[in-house]
């Protein structure tokens, strides 16, 4: 469900499309990530009883990531708001005027093994790293290092990279044109450290292999989301929203590692909330939400042991993330001397006074500050993974296999309900897409929800062809690379 909010924008006899589309998606993602499947799942059994015999080798390891922290650009995602120098409360985040001054939490990647016991070259790895996402340039650095020193094991099929997508990281480590706009170009040193600690995470899990046990269990976080677009959400039919009790995520999904005595070493689980719980004047270099939530349980495990250096290790991974946001609180007008300051935000198009720089969604600890909201979203996280370690999982048995497959997504045809075939085209970013979100605001006379073509300043039409211009070029060079 949450991954059709992408189309919610769509009229209602788009719903067939927008399936289709999801369809689609789900292909494209698995040409990014090496997509694991590990078998059929066993329900009914305890975890305590030993009926599934130890099928798996098990690694588990962590690495430090954490770049320049000082003097750079942080992690951008919207390039309209370069512009904005000076605005004191925006998050969102490609404002030039965000250069980090210092850290409050140190980034990291944990990776994770899984081989079959029987069968070891029959393995992935996934590494799950406190950086945006996962840039493609990165990858095929820690994909030749990882193949070249583990030569036959490790190698471009069985590795998925892939970031929690918070917004309190360094730029400059993504090889694509847009986010180099307002991050003023590539930063080596933090690539650099990125590939280096994710390769170290990888040296440890690999060096910890052990025999073990899996386990999956999954529950529901009701207070860690909220959807950001509720209005667009009401645009998918009647239909497609009655086959859900939210109209976001809500569940979070764990998948456990044990040893064969069934003490647990580590797991992986899946929520999807957005890491914008700090805001766009935060300068200090962190891991939003899930970095948080990593950090709580790990120290929770092995009090005694630093932050980066336990033993167990905690995955929290971002989900299907869409339009899931951690400022629970909902969206207000921060326009001080306006009569709509402090006002809900005008719901349809997420704006004050007919704009959308002022309004921005607040976090659960508002009243005291953006790092006391995004302690208590990690928080929640820690609790929801807390319950699911504590309770009935389920064994996971079966073999280990990956697939990565390229899939040029600009001319995919597929077949309608109705039996025609369609077509997608180039990708597009639209006017309203300049206007931000409540976690991040747009500038300028962009608005959420404006699917105008013909009200637009001449100059936005200038700025549109050249930009799609240049990224048109690159992106046709990059996936003839791919091929």
């Amino acid at each position: 469900m949450p991954l059709l909010l992408a189309y919610s924008s769509l009229p209602f006899d788009a719903a067939g499309i927008a399936r289709s589309l999801y369809d689609a998606m789900v292909s494209m993602l698995s040409s990014v990530l090496a997509v694991f499947t590990i078998g059929s799942f066993r329900s009914g059994v305890s975890l305590g009883t030993k009926v599934v015999l130890a099928q798996y080798l098990l690694g588990l390891g962590i690495g430090d990531i954490t770049g320049p922290v000082v003097e750079t650009n942080m992690i951008v995602k919207t390039p309209v708001n370069q512009l904005q120098r000076s605005r004191p409360f925006l998050k969102g985040y490609a404002s030039i005027s965000q250069t980090d001054t210092g850290l409050h939490m140190r980034q990291r990647s944990r990776a994770f093994i899984i081989a079959e016991a029987s069968q070891p070259s029959n393995r992935i790895v996934f590494i799950n790293a406190d950086i945006a996402m996962g840039d493609t340039g990165v990858r095929r650095s820690i994909v030749s290092l990882l193949s070249s020193e583990f030569p036959a094991l490790y190698s471009d099929q069985n590795i998925a990279f892939v970031g929690t997508h918070q917004h309190a990281g360094v730029g400059g480590y993504l090889e694509n044109l847009l986010p180099q706009i307002t991050s003023l170009g590539y930063v080596n040193q933090t690539a650099d450290a990125i590939i280096k600690g994710s390769i170290l995470a990888v040296q440890r899990a690999h060096q910890s292999l052990a025999l073990g046990k899996l386990s999956l269990g999954n529950t529901t976080i009701l207070d860690a989301n909220i959807n950001r677009s509720p209005t667009a959400y009401l645009a998918n039919s009647a239909e497609e929203r009655a086959r859900y009790a939210f109209d976001q995520d809500k569940d979070m999904t764990l998948l456990r590692f044990d040893d064969l005595n069934g003490n647990p070493r580590g797991f992986l689980n899946f929520f999807a909330v957005h890491g914008t719980s700090l805001y766009e004047n935060n300068t200090l270099v962190s891991t939003d939400n899930k970095g948080m939530a990593a950090y709580l349980y790990e120290s929770f495990m092995e009090p005694s042991s630093m932050p980066g250096s336990t033993t167990f290790v905690a995955g929290f991974t971002q989900s299907n993330v869409g339009d899931t946001s951690p400022n629970t609180l909902g969206t207000f007008c921060e326009s001080p001397g306006q009569p709509s300051d402090g006002q809900p935000c005008e719901l349809e198009h997420s704006t004050c006074g007919g704009k959308s720089e002022q309004c921005h969604g607040r976090g659960p600890g508002f009243r005291i500050s953006d790092f006391e909201s995004n302690k208590i979203i990690g928080q929640k996280q820690f609790e929801g993974a807390h319950s699911i370690m504590n309770g009935p999982l389920d064994p996971v048995s079966g073999s280990v296999r990956s697939v990565r497959v390229h899939l040029d997504m600009s001319f995919h045809k597929f077949r309608l309900p109705n039996g025609s075939i369609v077509s997608t085209c180039p990708p597009a970013l639209g006017y309203s897409f300049a206007g931000g979100t409540t976690d991040g605001p747009g500038a300028f006379d962009f608005i959420q929800g404006d699917n105008s073509s013909n009200t637009q300043n001449p100059f936005w039409e200038l700025v549109k062809g050249s930009v799609s211009l240049s990224n048109l070029q690159t992106y046709r060079m990059l996936f003839s690379q791919a091929r």
